[in-house]
């Protein structure tokens, strides 16, 4: 059989579309994919490589914070914990302007790791036109404690529609580190900690 010209490029064009469509399917294809993959993974490995070394940058600031922390608060009795801790509560909100209604501690079971928790609830009422300052102040203070403390759980609600008289409540943990044997510094414990 005798192929005319027009039949023969006809022949070679779709020859060729068939090629060109098979290179795509084939190589074209799984080439952008692997590389938009690629790309993604740089992207994530980047992201990694960037908050590792802010861990390692931060690791050197906090291990200060952590020699301060062990030097001024992170005792290894509960009493004492719990003494200094209730102390430092009642300075704060002294120095807010704050009158506490009450303030009581509880322990927490045994946690995780070497620490334990206390937990102190404080209930206070606020009122006038200082009041949100006076809320904003103790929390600072205990946002910016140089003990081991965190806060745990806020209430603040209105005493009566309408009113700037609120009452708050409270709860705080502290930490303290029972001791748990010869071999075990504080300073080992900084080190084997993870940051998040």
């Amino acid at each position: 059989m005798v192929l005319s010209k027009r039949e023969k490029y006809i022949g070679i064009c779709a020859i060729a579309a068939a090629a060109l469509l098979a290179i795509n399917s084939l190589v074209i294809e799984p080439y952008n994919d692997a590389l938009s993959q690629l790309e993604s993974q740089e992207a994530t490995d980047k992201k990694t490589l960037s908050d590792n070394q802010l861990l390692l940058y931060r690791q050197g600031s906090l291990q200060n914070e952590w020699q301060t922390m062990l030097a001024s608060g992170l005792d290894v009795d509960d009493s004492v914990a719990q003494s200094q801790t209730q102390q430092n509560l009642q300075l704060w909100a002294r120095t807010a302007g704050i009158n506490l209604d009450s303030l009581s501690s509880e322990h927490i079971p045994a946690q995780h790791g070497p620490f334990q928790v206390l937990d102190f609830n404080l209930e206070f009422n606020v009122s006038g036109s200082r009041a949100m300052r006076e809320i904003a102040e103790m929390l600072w203070s205990i946002e910016s404690a140089k003990i081991p403390i965190r806060l745990a759980d806020m209430r603040v609600q209105s005493v009566k529609e309408g009113t700037d008289n609120m009452d708050v409540k409270l709860v705080v943990s502290t930490l303290y580190m029972p001791p748990k044997g010869p071999t075990e510094s504080p300073t080992d414990l900084f080190e084997q900690m993870e940051f998040q």
